[in-house]
């Protein structure tokens, strides 16, 4: 038995452990993350990143309350990952979260520094209503800021929140060159690629030339010529290759002519370059089961109706190498590109980043579009062929991808928005050969969807009849039970033995 006084002795030795425990807990930030894909723990990028810090970090972060549950959520991550920074840069990041919808003059600011509007549904007293919402931060380091307008759920925060405060740390951005000259896009023609490159790079049009100085780009972007490029000029490139250079390349081996309907191949001398280091972009259509569609005016009496019907020449492209270039992509949507194959060489690695379906096939130009075809599988013989990838030698880089339209978004009345993947892939292939920061890794970690198995119509309707029957079988037999031993005690009773 416990008397009194020992009783009082524990109440008291609790009360001061969970005292010590709390005071350690607000002085020692400390989480253990059980998630596969680690999505609660700091890449070491980031580490790097926040050791170098040197001066107070101000976080205020606008977020409106009393929205959907997954916007609340994303509120209280947002809030443990700035926990996290905190506690990495020894309390030299602090943060405040203020609701703009409680003060007109926070609104003000927020909006302002560049925080993104949203009109949001949200419940109030059993209604459903339209209500404007803030989900961004505004990073301050000194004088400096960066405003991170709209944080997405799901997004990469850590991605977000890493470039705000490296951008902010970089003296000097890295310069990447987009070669001219031969019928290229400008940058304004480039504009989701430059809007990708521009957190961390200056990116920059330059003519090959001999006066021109290519030692000074980190990584030179060579997309969609259309004129026949100059021996000469080749050799600009190659001279900066050898000195540890970087190229990304994104051409056309082949022209589709839609309003002729043919397809013809294309010489710009690209082609021909490639193929001296051994990757060989071939002369050919490649086509996909898995593609966008395209609209055909048809006539229905008197009237026209647009019809979109597949058209394989557009292959959607989501089967991607396990690769810094490619992780995190969803989709890309190639028009009228071609597949390429590389010849070994002792002296080089090639990497294939990108691949079609398993329902693919290649057509050698020239070639015919029919729209009307009826495609069939017995048409796509080639599987999983492969459209971009990586060649290394020594210390330079070659990402090539056989599209040159992959990530143009055009001018003027031909602007257009490319599917985002594409552009992202055009900036993480940049990125992968330009970055010593290791910030690629934060852009393409992803928190994965775990997507239930799918049960077929047989498994659906068994587990149906187990969840029906067991509940009344399992009644049932506690009623049996119970029945049987009632009649038990009741037989018992009536024995002569019993007393």
């Amino acid at each position: 038995m416990i008397n009194k006084r020992q009783f009082y002795y524990y109440i008291i030795l609790a009360s001061g452990i969970i005292v010590l425990i709390n005071i350690l807990a607000n002085r020692f930030f400390f989480r253990i993350d059980f998630t596969e894909d680690q999505r609660y723990t700091l890449s070491e990028t980031t580490k790097d990143i926040l050791k170098g810090i040197n001066e107070p970090i101000t976080v205020t972060a606008y977020f409106s309350e009393g929205l959907q549950p997954q916007f609340d959520q994303l509120r209280k991550d947002f809030k443990d990952l700035l926990a996290e920074y905190a506690s990495r840069t020894k309390q030299q990041l602090v943060y405040e979260f203020i609701n703009p919808n409680e003060d007109v003059q926070e609104e003000q600011k927020a909006v302002q520094a560049g925080i993104q509007t949203l009109m949001i549904e949200a419940r109030e007293k059993d209604q459903s209503t339209t209500k404007k919402a803030f989900m961004g931060a505004v990073i301050q380091i000194g004088e400096e800021s960066e405003t991170i307008p709209f944080i997405q759920p799901g997004a990469q925060m850590e991605y977000a929140l890493s470039t705000a405060i490296k951008k902010m740390t970089i003296p000097d951005k890295a310069a990447i060159g987009f070669i001219g000259g031969h019928g290229e896009p400008s940058l304004n023609e480039l504009l989701q690629v430059v809007q990708g490159l521009e957190v961390l790079y200056v990116p920059e049009e330059v003519i090959l030339s001999d006066s021109v100085n290519l030692s000074k780009y980190k990584t030179l972007a060579w997309i969609n010529p259309q004129d026949t490029i100059p021996p000469a000029h080749f050799s600009h490139v190659e001279d900066y290759l050898n000195q540890g250079g970087n190229l990304f390349v994104s051409f056309n081996k082949v022209d589709a002519q839609l309003n002729q309907g043919m397809g013809f191949a294309k010489h710009t001398g690209m082609a021909d370059w490639l193929k001296k280091k051994g990757i060989t972009v071939n002369e050919d259509f490649v086509v996909d089961a898995n593609c966008g569609s395209i609209t055909v005016q048809q006539r229905q009496g008197m009237f026209t109706v647009n019809r979109p019907i597949n058209f394989p020449y557009l292959p959607i492209l989501s089967n991607f190498a396990d690769h810094p270039v490619t992780q995190g992509l969803s989709a890309m949507v190639m028009q009228f590109g071609s597949s390429l194959t590389y010849s070994n060489d002792s002296l080089s690695t090639f990497t294939p980043l990108v691949f079609t379906s398993d329902k693919s096939a290649k057509q050698a130009a020239p070639v015919y579009f029919n729209i009307e075809k009826q495609w069939t599988e017995s048409d796509f013989t080639s599987p999983k062929l492969t459209v971009a990838g990586l060649l290394k030698k020594d210390m330079q880089k070659i990402i090539v991808i056989a599209d040159g339209d992959l990530a143009v978004n055009g001018a003027g009345e031909n602007m257009r928005q490319v599917q985002p993947d594409n552009a992202n892939f055009v900036v993480n292939a940049i990125d992968y050969m330009s970055d010593d920061t290791g910030l690629i890794q934060l852009r393409s970690k992803q928190v994965k969807v775990r997507i239930l198995d799918q049960l077929d119509d047989a498994d659906k309707n068994f587990i149906k009849i187990v969840n029906f029957s067991l509940p009344i079988i399992i009644i049932l037999a506690i009623g049996i039970y119970r029945y049987q031993k009632r009649k038990l005690i009741r037989l018992k009773r009536k024995g002569e033995s019993y007393v």
